[in-house]
């Protein structure tokens, strides 16, 4: 519970970061930090401790989850102005974004558009591993860029 604590205030303390000296003061980034999962080992979650997922329909780096899909599993969005920041565990190299169709960018880690899942409604929690919804598969991130698959 402890490592549970540590990432979540490493991901706060990075959510409230500008996106850099040349950034304008409203553009913040988006954090991304690493989570030591009891059951699933390290896994990666945003600012708030929420994890985040891969949706296996995403290939190609395209974000597929759209209008009601987004609204079960909201991607990780951030303004186009913003960047995002890795914690501890999560490689910034990684990191990038796509546009978003409704606006914005959608946060990408090794290529795969990230999301959390509405059904998860504490940090940590992970009710959305190895779940077929919307047309897909949905599995947990993991540090290394890949997506925790069976």
């Amino acid at each position: 519970m402890f490592s549970v604590v540590i990432a979540i205030g490493i991901a706060a303390t990075l959510a409230g970061c500008t996106a850099g000296g040349s950034a304008k003061a409203g553009a913040r980034t988006s954090a991304i930090a690493v989570l030591d999962s009891k059951d699933l080992g390290d896994i990666l979650v945003d600012g708030k401790g929420n994890v985040l997922y891969a949706f296996k329909p995403d290939n190609a780096s395209t974000v597929s989850c759209t209008f009601g899909c987004a609204t079960v599993w909201p991607p990780l969005s951030v303004a186009d102005n913003a960047s995002t920041a890795a914690g501890d565990g999560a490689d910034v190299a990684l990191l990038s974004k796509l546009p978003d169709h409704a606006g914005g960018h959608v946060v990408t880690y090794n290529g795969w558009p990230l999301y959390r899942y509405a059904a998860d409604k504490a940090p940590g929690q992970h009710r959305g591993q190895d779940v077929f919804l919307n047309g897909g598969y949905w599995y947990v991130m993991k540090p290394d860029g890949k997506p925790l698959m069976p």
